[in-house]
């Protein structure tokens, strides 16, 4: 920072313009304030440098809202946007959950003439659809002369999100053309509204697709399904094909394992996994075993896994592991319980 700072100090001193070079610094760095700083005080602004800054804060959660602030100035400094400018806008839009803001961009978005735009229009569908306005997101759908697949999958993931499975079915058979995004999205979208048979057929039947190879995003998507059904030899071969390309060390996809093998009745399997997670557990990791092992009357091995938790500096999930105390509590009245319940006294 100390140089970017000299840089600046130097080019101001000899009359020298260097704001593109100091804000892609700033922009690494990244000290955004600085940056839009030393573009509101620079005689030589452009609409290339105003996209930049404006992509910053869109990609930083706790600066999103000065995207609109700054699109704002550019445009009264004589700047019209161009459709990268308003693909920063729209994904800004989407994580502050802002459909008025988007309807108000979309008016500009025509009123610009970047309509024919595909990549730019998908952008702007895909804001609607995250957003939950899935009406205005089908019209521009239908609306749209030309669509790539990408255009399907937003829409479809729209559906999915909220809950119209048979909305985004309906589009699924209707593709021209499918990629692992488009079966991901239904698997995932089966799993997540807990139709399980649906979403383990959907899976079985990618799997005869050619040129259709499942990823990580797919994987931790099926083994819920797995899980739900008692679907132990799919997930079995899933496990194991995670294993040979590499994607176990997801940790969607491992905490989706030892969910799946504590569900099944195959505790010592999750323990495996559970161990070989390791450093690298979360919440879901440390809940889905405790659960495994209430659920399997393991109660004091639960406890001794809380007492582990607590001496990995996890407290913060006490909450959740009461939550699973309560449940070995009412499913084994077994004195080992009261035991393990008296020393956290």
């Amino acid at each position: 920072m100390r140089q970017v700072k000299q840089i600046h100090g130097y080019t101001l001193r000899n009359g020298i313009d260097n704001t593109k070079i100091l804000i892609e610094k700033l922009l690494e760095i990244p000290n955004l304030h600085y940056a839009h700083m030393v573009l509101h005080h620079s005689p030589k602004q452009n609409l290339f440098l105003y996209n930049k800054l404006i992509q910053a804060y869109s990609s930083h959660p706790q600066h999103q809202h000065r995207c609109f602030s700054l699109y704002y100035q550019m445009r009264l400094h004589g700047f019209l946007p161009n459709q990268h400018t308003f693909n920063f806008l729209f994904s800004a839009c989407t994580s502050l959950f802002s459909h008025s803001l988007g309807q108000m961009l979309h008016t500009h978005f025509i009123k610009s003439g970047f309509e024919p735009d595909l990549f730019a229009a998908t952008a702007l569908l895909d804001m609607y659809c995250k957003v939950g306005t899935l009406g205005l997101a089908r019209q521009l759908f239908d609306e749209m002369p030309v669509r790539g697949v990408p255009t399907w999958n937003a829409m479809m993931s729209g559906y999915a999100k909220f809950g119209d499975m048979e909305g985004a079915l309906e589009l699924f058979g209707l593709m021209p053309t499918r990629n692992l995004v488009s079966w991901t999205t239904m698997i995932s979208g089966y799993s997540r509204n807990k139709r399980f048979g649906e979403a383990l057929g959907l899976f079985l039947k990618m799997e005869q697709e050619k040129g259709i190879v499942p990823n990580e995003v797919t994987l931790a998507s099926i083994l819920p399904a797995c899980s739900n059904l008692g679907a132990l030899e799919i997930g079995q071969r899933v496990e194991a094909y995670a294993r040979k390309n590499g994607f176990f060390k997801n940790l969607y996809v491992s905490n989706a394992l030892l969910e799946m093998y504590a569900k099944c009745g195959k505790i010592d399997v999750a323990w495996r996994v559970f161990n070989e997670i390791g450093r690298f557990r979360n919440l879901c990791s440390w809940n889905s075993m405790i659960m495994g092992l209430a659920v399997h009357g393991q109660c004091c091995k639960a406890f001794e896994l809380y007492d582990q938790m607590l001496v990995s500096s996890l407290a913060g999930f006490l909450l959740y592991f009461l939550q699973n105390v309560i449940l070995i509590i009412n499913h084994f009245k077994a004195p080992c319980v009261w035991n393990c319940v008296r020393t956290l006294r």
